[in-house]
């Protein structure tokens, strides 16, 4: 059985896997509601008479698009630091280290990797996989994803 948690946990990607304690970032995925959230925030929609039809235009606020955003992506972070300082993990950091490439580029790549995965989906295909009746491991059909 797949069990969906409600949490607003993230993954934590360590920069070095086999020595976590040189930190690491807690990164999330966006719900659909909480997108949803972000483009009724930060999207502007006027009705436009052009040639004698109406037109919808679209302004978008990229800035606050970009803060609503990286603050949901980054839960949380351990051993972070900015010119020898050490960073909290707050909304005003999270902006200030999205400006800086290698940084953008980690959170960015465990975006992608979270988007490219779906951690309770795969757990359900393992424990399914290891309770196979015969004792042998066999491939899930799509009824039981």
């Amino acid at each position: 059985m797949a069990d969906f948690s409600s949490k607003k946990q993230g993954t934590w990607f360590f920069f070095d896997m086999d020595n976590e304690s040189l930190g690491g970032i807690q990164i999330r995925l966006l719900s659909p509601v909480e997108e949803e959230r972000i483009e009724r925030l930060t999207v502007k929609k006027k009705q436009k008479p052009v040639r004698g039809m109406m037109m919808e235009t679209r302004t978008v606020d990229e800035k606050m698009k970009n803060r609503l955003t990286y603050d949901a992506w980054i839960v949380d972070w351990k051993n972070i630091s900015r010119d020898g300082k050490s960073v909290s993990c707050n909304i005003e950091n999270k902006m200030s280290m999205m400006e800086i490439t290698d940084f953008a580029r980690f959170v960015v790549d465990g975006v992608l990797s979270l988007s490219e995965t779906n951690e309770t989906i795969e757990k359900a295909k393992v424990k399914n996989l290891e309770s196979s009746s015969d004792g042998k491991k066999q491939s899930p059909s799509a009824k039981d994803v």
